[in-house]
């Protein structure tokens, strides 16, 4: 059974979060980083973009762990009703700016993105097939069978300020009109692009910037979003500088179009994949790097280990306050006795707790309960003692 809850939100978000810190500490260690490999990195990637998206825990397999006592009555405080008459709590407040803050960013990528797009249909222009980058894109068509890369355009555009794919169902490429490269430099740079088609990495950036939208107000999305950029990149890279002398043509190559300059560059959607947008640094590094060398299955066996360990275990734990204050229940004070609460045993040994007839939460262990409280094994034996107004 799949429940969605605060706590629920509140554990994906911490989990997520280092992932994210884990994530960032790794990128900053070059050796840690090429032992690990970067296909293991993208699914890392993708492992915390599950988790943030989907903050779900499971029940009844799920265990509660309970806050410290300042914790708990900060968060407990957070949520008692104070405006408004009293039916708003900060907690709803902080829910409204996060909801606005939401829809504000996602105004801002649909306004973005129309905008591009619009800049597109008027400024693009299709090349001539004698041209040098039609004559080698027409030539990486012919080398696939993929459809997807068969119904992908060129297209020529004013002001870009480097090459880039874009379009999740219908992509295609873009080229800054007025740069010049090689034969063989447009042969690296629309095969990195068409590579980030063929790796899916789209949806990746996709799916990374549906994170940053929801959780705008995270300042650890926006490091995960630039490394995982420059991860992707660096994947790329190595599918195409696999040897000596490719490693040299292809530097060589990125360090040209990087260091093509254009006054007023159109703005491009976060979603977009830029041939050189990204830390160059660390490409390089990738490029030149003997990965063979620094291949540890051993290594990359713990690490896969303990992020599927940590994935897993943050659905079977959710945290949770234990403190209620006084007007969640009625406006006036309300101490639990055993004579107003009982509690019903769980399958799984933890107890849910009522406070006459209505169900609060789902206690660990009867050391958290009332001394002398009324304990009965189901549900149905409750009824029969008790007026059950609302259940779990």
């Amino acid at each position: 059974m799949l429940d969605f809850s605060i706590s629920s939100v509140n554990m994906a978000i911490l989990v997520s979060n280092l992932f994210i810190i884990f994530l960032v500490l790794i990128f900053r260690n070059r050796k840690i980083l090429f032992r690990l490999g970067l296909p293991l990195l993208v699914g890392f990637v993708i492992l915390i973009c599950v988790r943030m998206i989907f903050p779900v825990e499971l029940l009844p397999i799920s265990h509660n762990v309970y806050l410290p006592d300042l914790l708990t009555t900060i968060v407990g405080e957070t949520r008692r009703t104070r405006f408004l008459h009293d039916t708003v709590s900060w907690w709803n407040i902080l829910e409204l700016v996060w909801i606005c803050g939401i829809l504000y960013s996602s105004l801002k990528y649909f306004n973005r993105n129309h905008a591009f797009r619009k800049y597109v249909k008027k400024h693009a222009s299709a090349l001539s097939e004698s041209s040098i980058q039609m004559r080698v894109f027409t030539q990486i068509k012919l080398e696939t069978t993929k459809k997807g890369i068969q119904k992908m355009q060129l297209l020529a555009l004013p002001l870009l300020k480097s090459p880039i794919i874009y379009g999740l169902w219908k992509p295609f490429i873009l080229i800054p009109n007025t740069l010049e490269l090689s034969e063989t430099e447009w042969r690296y740079v629309l095969l990195h692009e068409v590579n980030h088609y063929r790796h899916k990495d789209l949806y990746i950036k996709f799916l990374l910037h549906i994170i940053c939208i929801i959780y705008w107000w995270n300042p650890f999305c926006r490091f995960l979003k630039n490394d995982t950029d420059t991860i992707l990149e660096m994947r790329i890279d190595q599918t195409l500088a696999d040897t000596p002398a490719h490693k040299v043509e292809y530097l060589s190559c990125l360090l040209k179009t990087a260091s093509y300059q254009i006054e007023n560059p159109v703005s491009i959607p976060d979603f977009s994949i830029n041939f050189c947008d990204s830390v160059l640094v660390q490409r390089f590094d990738s490029i030149t790097k003997n990965n063979k060398r620094q291949d540890s299955y051993t290594f990359k066996i713990t690490f896969l280990f303990f992020a599927i360990f940590l994935y897993l275990g943050s659905y079977f734990i959710t945290f949770e306050s234990n403190y209620f204050p006084a007007d969640l229940f009625t406006d006036d004070i309300i101490i639990p006795t055993e004579d107003n609460c009982f509690v019903i045993e769980c399958p799984d040994g933890q107890y849910d707790f009522y406070l006459y007839g209505k169900y609060i939460e789902t206690l660990p262990d009867k050391e958290h309960c009332i001394i002398g409280i009324t304990t009965y094994k189901n549900i149905q034996e409750a009824r029969k003692h008790e007026k059950i107004i609302s259940e779990k």
